[in-house]
């Protein structure tokens, strides 16, 4: 489909331009957003971190496509119809702020390809457009009951003034349109804006249904941490970089002495409570940290893969959380739980030949810890 072919079907063009624009963006949300191990407090928001960063790219370049487009094109009703729609639905569901940066890249673009020569309507064109991305964030602000009545409402009130404007001041197109041209636009719009509402939510829906059966299948709901299908992906990756990098990775096999005695005294309801204070400890030493990423992987069991530190750091916060583990105290009913944790760490060496060597010594390194006494930490320096 060339550009001259807009004004053929502009319905039917228009219709499936923009499901394929949206399917497209709800593609790439997914591939983006949803990995093992993501943050348990996770929410699918538009609005910022990496997502905010794609809608700004992708509704950035179409707002650059849209111009080089209208100005090659020449005056069509097709682009904005559909210029209002986008812009409608990312004010709608990504965000206000989101939308003035779309506008602005769009408006940098007028300038680049058309220069000063019409600057005083290229200015025109960013006021009236940012007008309406103002009036479209009142309708979502005042009106958020639910965005059905958000859509509704501007589509029936604000669409119609649009078009009207556009009738009576010949702007943003450069000719005139009669009032037949103007209420033909007015029922397409119509017709797009209820087909693109309930292709969004669909598409939405299943997208959050999607972000959260992975996160089901990948964090421990008990501690918030990522669980064993979480950490097998990210250790054998960090195993496969490392070596491929020749780059420091260290693991820290960690879990809490004597849990069984916790479980038989205060009760599963009591170990819980302990496996969650636990949780919430260590989600604490990760944080932003690229470099830390730490997993239950059954029981009281816990791993801690390293990347990028060397053995000196690593038993420096194996220590820290020794310590404060040992500071720790669990309320629980009227009872106080305290606990005391053991750690085996281990660093990856030219031989590990598989990440299940350096796994296993870690292990093994925890097991000695036990061996001598519990609460205790043992480096693979010492296996030497």
């Amino acid at each position: 489909m060339t550009l001259t072919h807009w004004n053929l079907n502009p319905l039917l063009t228009g219709l499936f331009f923009e499901l394929g624009i949206i399917f497209l963006f709800q593609i790439l949300v997914r591939r983006i957003w949803v990995h093992p191990g993501h943050d348990p407090k996770f929410s699918l928001n538009y609005q910022q971190g990496r997502l905010k960063v794609l809608s700004v790219i992708y509704f950035g370049l179409l707002g650059i496509y849209f111009e080089y487009a209208t100005i090659h094109v020449g005056p069509n009703y097709a682009f904005v119809n559909i210029r209002m729609l986008l812009l409608m639905y990312v004010v709608f569901f990504i965000g206000q702020q989101t939308a003035y940066i779309v506008l602005a890249l769009q408006f940098l673009t007028r300038i680049v390809l058309i220069g000063g020569t019409q600057m005083e309507r290229s200015l025109l064109f960013l006021v009236f457009y940012a007008v309406i991305i103002w009036l479209l964030g009142v309708a979502r602000h005042r009106l958020w009951t639910s965005r059905m009545v958000t859509v509704v409402v501007t589509s029936i009130v604000l669409v119609p003034l649009f078009w009207l404007l556009v009738y009576v001041m010949h702007f943003p197109i450069q000719q005139r349109i009669t009032l037949s041209d103007m209420y033909t636009q007015i029922a397409i719009f119509w017709v797009m804006d209820i087909v693109l509402y309930f292709a969004i939510i669909f598409l939405d829906r299943d997208n959050r249904s999607y972000v959260q059966r992975v996160h089901q299948a990948t964090i421990d709901e008990l501690t918030g941490l990522a669980n064993y299908a979480a950490f097998a992906t990210t250790f054998n990756k960090a195993y496969k970089t490392s070596k491929q990098d020749q780059d420091s990775l260290i693991l820290i096999a960690m879990d809490i002495d004597r849990f069984k005695r916790i479980n038989d005294t205060y009760g599963h309801l009591g170990g819980n409570r302990v496996l969650t204070t636990v949780g919430n400890m260590l989600h604490e030493y990760v944080g932003n940290d690229k470099d830390i990423s730490v997993y239950r992987v059954g029981g009281e069991e816990f791993e801690m893969v390293l990347t990028g530190m060397t053995m000196e750091m690593a038993q420096m916060l194996a220590r820290e959380i020794q310590v404060n583990a040992e500071n720790k105290t669990v309320i629980y009913q009227r009872s106080r739980i305290q606990f005391t944790m053991s750690f085996g760490l281990a660093q990856l060496r030219d031989g590990d030949d598989e990440a299940d060597h350096l796994y296993d010594r870690a292990d093994r390194m925890l097991y000695q810890s036990k061996g001598r006494g519990r609460n205790e930490i043992t480096t693979d320096l010492q296996d030497d």
